[in-house]
């Protein structure tokens, strides 16, 4: 009797130690491909199919739990709320590497910590002050702005009102200095964070001429958390290599 009840009993002990064995040995397996992923080169990890493969199955679950609130689940973005589209290769921080968009991953943008990204801020032109920093930006008439508005337009290729484009050139090249973040053609600046008022994409916005009398008007400062410290190092590769993936779903934009 006692040889026939100890049979069983050994027998689950036998599954418990292979099941131990076998959970060992993924974590082992799942820690070495961690490791391979922190210690390659951030923008040569898309050309590797393994770590990719890897990467972007949980980098899509973080992804989902720590962005989507915000970006949305396909990267979509929020214009209403000036939340910056991630799928469609047009990037107002850096030139859209792994290596770039890790660095927001970490540190964020206006996040406070620092080594965000913090160096553009739109002033609010319609304010009696608009250089939140300095002082120095002279706040411009409704019809400075309404100019400035008109200037864009025609910059992006669309129907303006010639006269007051003039102007707003004039303006955006001198008392308003525009062209100290966004650039004298108008093309922004990626290492800083000012966008390109050129091409149509608009952060805020459908891009109308009211949209645009906002962002000019009011002012526009968003911000992004910084996740180091909150996700795990590889953790946040795995969420930069899955934004990545969202603007390369048919090949380098």
């Amino acid at each position: 009797m006692k040889g026939r009840a100890g049979g069983p009993v050994a027998a689950r002990i036998a599954v418990l130690a292979a099941s131990a064995c076998l959970i060992a040995a993924v974590l082992m397996h799942l820690s070495a491909l961690e490791g391979r992923l922190l210690r390659a080169d951030p923008n040569a990890i898309p050309s590797n199919a393994a770590l990719m493969g890897f990467a972007l199955g949980r980098g899509d679950a973080l992804f989902e739990a720590h962005c989507a609130a915000c970006h949305g689940t396909g990267g979509q973005g929020d214009p209403g709320r000036g939340i910056p589209t991630l799928s469609d290769g047009d990037w107002l921080y850096g030139m859209g590497s792994v290596s770039d968009i890790e660095q927001v991953v970490k540190y964020g943008i206006r996040s406070y910590h620092p080594k965000s990204w913090n160096l553009a801020i739109m002033p609010a032109y319609a304010t009696p002050q608009p250089s939140a920093r300095d002082g120095k930006i002279p706040p411009l008439s409704p019809a400075n702005i309404r100019d400035l508005v008109e200037f864009l337009i025609r910059e992006q290729g669309r129907g303006a009102d010639g006269a007051a484009a003039v102007r707003g050139a004039a303006l955006f090249a001198g008392v308003g200095g525009c062209y100290d973040c966004h650039a004298t053609d108008a093309k922004g600046d990626s290492a800083i964070g000012a966008p390109n008022l050129t091409d149509g994409i608009t952060l805020y916005g459908d891009g109308s001429r009211e949209s645009l009398w906002m962002s000019i008007a009011y002012g526009r400062h968003g911000l992004c958390p910084a996740w180091t410290g909150r996700i795990s190092p590889a953790g946040m590769r795995e969420v930069a290599l899955f934004v990545y993936s969202l603007s390369h779903a048919r090949g380098p934009a």
